[in-house]
C-alpha cells in the first residue's frame, strides 16, 4: 500500500492529534510549551507568595498592589516592541532574550529586602517577560496554519495556565517550610533546560530547522496552501496590517477580555491566606485541582473552535469573557460560602476566558491578515491589555473594603472585573468574522489587504 511522507496510507490524512506532535514540528512545539511553562511558573509564584513577601517586607495592601503592578510598566512597551522585532528579526531570538532575562531576574530575588528594591526588580522582570508572548504566537502561526493552528495555540495556552496549577504545589511548601526566596531560586534553575531546548529544537521557519526532512518542511508549506512563509517583513507590511478596523476593534476586545483575571493573581491568595486564614499547605493541594479546569479545557478548545459554529472564531471570543463575568459575579454572591466553591468560580470558571480567548485570537489574527504579522498584532493587543491591566491592578488595593467581614472585603474588585469582561463582548461583535480555515499564509504581495469577503454570523 502506498503511503504518504507522514506514514499514513495514501489518500488519508493523519489525525489532528498526531500532526500536532509528530516529527520535528512536534519537538519544536514541546520546546515552546516547556519554555512558556517555566516563564509563567516564575510569574505565577510571585502573586501566589504575596502573603509571604509582603509580610517579610512589611507592605500594606496599597504597596502590595503597586509592587504587583510594577512589572506591567516594563512589560507594556516590550509587548509591542517584541512583536514587531519577532516579525522583523526573528521570534526565536526574542525568546532567547526572554528566558535569559527572566532566569537572572528571578535569581536576584535573593537580594531584595525593601519595597523600593522589590518594585524595581519587578519592573525589570516585566521588560524581559515582554519578549515571550507575541514571539511564541508568531512561531505557532508559521508552524501550524489553519485549523491546526487553533489546536496548537490552545495547547500553548494550556502550557501557560498549567503553571498556575503546579505553582501552589511547588511554591507554597517551599515558602512555608524554607523561605519565599528559596522558592524563587529553585524555580529559576528551570530556565537553563528551557534555554537549551529553545536553542536546539526551534527555528523561525520550518525549512530552516536543523535536521528537518524536506518532506516535512514541504508538507508544512502545503498546509499554508502553498504560499511561502517569509521570515522577515518590512515595517510597511506590519503597519498595513494595523489599518484594518476589525484589527483595531479586536485589540480593544483583547484589552478588556484578558485583563480582569490578573485581579485573581494577588487577591485570591490574599483572600484565602490573609483574610480567611486557610493553611497554605491546604491551598497547595486544593488550588491545583481548581486551576486544572481551564488547563484541561484549553487542550480541547482548538478542536471545539474548528468543530462548532462552522469554525467561526467570534462566538468563542465572546464566550470567554462571558464565563469570566459569570465567575467573578459568583465570587461576590458566594462570599459567605465554602472557600473552595468561592475559589473555584474566581480561579477556575472565570479563567475559562483565557483558553477560549487567547486560544482562538491567534487564528483570528492569521485569518484577518497573515501568519507572518501575528507577532505585531499579538504584541499590539497584549500591550493594550497591559495598559488596562496596570491601571486596575495598581488601583485594586484601594478597592478593598476593610469595614466588611472576611472575603466580602474583596467584592468591589470582582465587580469591576466582571464589568470589564462583559464590555469586551461588544468590540468582538463589531469585528469581522473569521473562520479558522482562513488562517493560512497570504498569497498576495505587499500591502496586506483583507483576503476574504465578509462572513456574516
Amino acid at each position: 500500500m502506498a503511503v504518504t511522507p507522514t506514514g499514513t496510507p495514501a489518500g488519508t490524512a493523519p489525525t489532528p492529534a498526531l500532526r500536532l506532535f509528530a516529527g520535528k514540528r512536534g519537538l519544536m512545539l514541546v520546546s515552546i510549551l516547556f519554555l512558556n511553562f517555566v516563564v509563567w511558573l516564575d510569574t505565577a509564584k510571585f502573586s501566589l507568595l504575596n502573603p509571604f513577601w509582603s509580610a517579610d517586607l512589611g507592605l500594606d495592601p496599597a504597596q502590595i498592589s503597586s509592587v504587583t503592578a510594577s512589572y506591567l510598566l516594563g512589560y507594556f512597551p516590550l509587548l509591542l516592541l517584541a512583536g514587531i522585532l519577532a516579525d522583523r528579526l526573528g521570534a526565536k531570538q526574542m525568546l532567547i532574550i526572554c528566558v535569559l532575562g527572566v532566569t537572572v531576574l528571578s535569581s536576584t530575588m535573593a537580594f531584595v529586602h525593601t519595597y523600593g528594591e522589590m518594585w524595581w526588580r519587578n519592573f525589570f522582570f516585566g521588560i524581559f517577560f515582554g519578549f515571550l508572548w507575541a514571539p511564541s504566537q508568531r512561531l505557532l502561526s508559521v508552524w501550524f496554519p489553519g485549523a491546526l493552528g487553533a489546536r496548537a495555540t490552545s495547547t500553548w495556552m494550556s502550557s501557560t495556565l498549567v503553571a498556575g496549577v503546579i505553582a501552589p504545589a511547588i511554591a507554597l511548601p517551599l515558602a512555608n517550610h524554607l523561605s519565599w526566596r528559596d522558592a524563587f531560586l529553585i524555580v529559576a534553575a528551570l530556565g537553563i533546560p528551557a534555554l537549551i531546548m529553545l536553542v536546539l529544537f526551534t527555528s523561525n521557519r520550518p525549512d530552516k530547522l536543523r535536521g528537518i526532512s524536506e518532506a516535512e518542511a514541504a508538507r508544512i508549506q502545503e498546509e499554508h496552501k502553498g504560499a511561502a512563509v517569509r521570515e522577515k517583513l518590512t515595517f510597511r507590511e506590519l503597519a498595513a496590517a494595523l489599518k484594518s478596523r476589525s484589527v483595531l476593534t479586536m485589540i480593544i476586545a483583547t484589552a478588556l477580555a484578558t485583563t480582569p483575571t490578573w485581579l485573581s493573581g494577588p487577591w485570591l491568595p490574599y483572600g484565602l491566606i490573609t483574610l480567611e486564614k486557610v493553611n497554605p499547605d491546604t491551598i497547595a493541594w486544593v488550588s491545583p485541582l481548581i486551576a486544572l479546569v481551564p488547563v484541561l479545557f484549553g487542550l480541547v478548545n482548538g478542536s471545539l473552535v474548528a468543530k462548532f459554529f462552522g469554525g467561526r472564531t467570534r462566538p468563542w471570543l465572546a464566550l470567554g469573557p462571558a464565563c469570566g463575568a459569570i465567575g467573578f459575579l459568583m465570587g461576590v454572591l458566594l462570599q459567605d460560602s465554602s472557600w473552595v466553591l468561592w475559589g473555584f468560580f474566581i480561579g477556575a470558571f472565570a479563567f475559562l476566558c483565557d483558553p477560549m480567548f487567547w486560544g482562538t485570537v491567534n487564528s483570528y489574527w492569521a485569518g484577518i491578515a497573515r501568519p507572518e504579522v501575528t507577532g505585531t498584532l499579538n504584541g499590539a493587543s497584549a500591550a493594550a491589555q497591559v495598559a488596562v491591566g496596570w491601571i486596575i491592578t495598581d488601583q485594586s488595593g484601594k478597592w478593598i473594603n476593610s469595614a466588611a467581614d472576611g472575603r466580602a472585603q474583596l467584592n468591589t474588585i470582582w465587580i469591576v472585573g466582571a464589568i470589564l469582561f462583559a464590555l469586551a463582548i461588544i468590540p468582538v461583535y463589531l469585528s469581522r468574522e473569521i473562520r479558522v480555515d482562513q488562517a493560512v499564509a497570504a498569497t498576495v504581495p505587499d500591502p496586506i489587504p483583507a483576503r476574504t469577503p465578509e462572513v456574516t454570523s
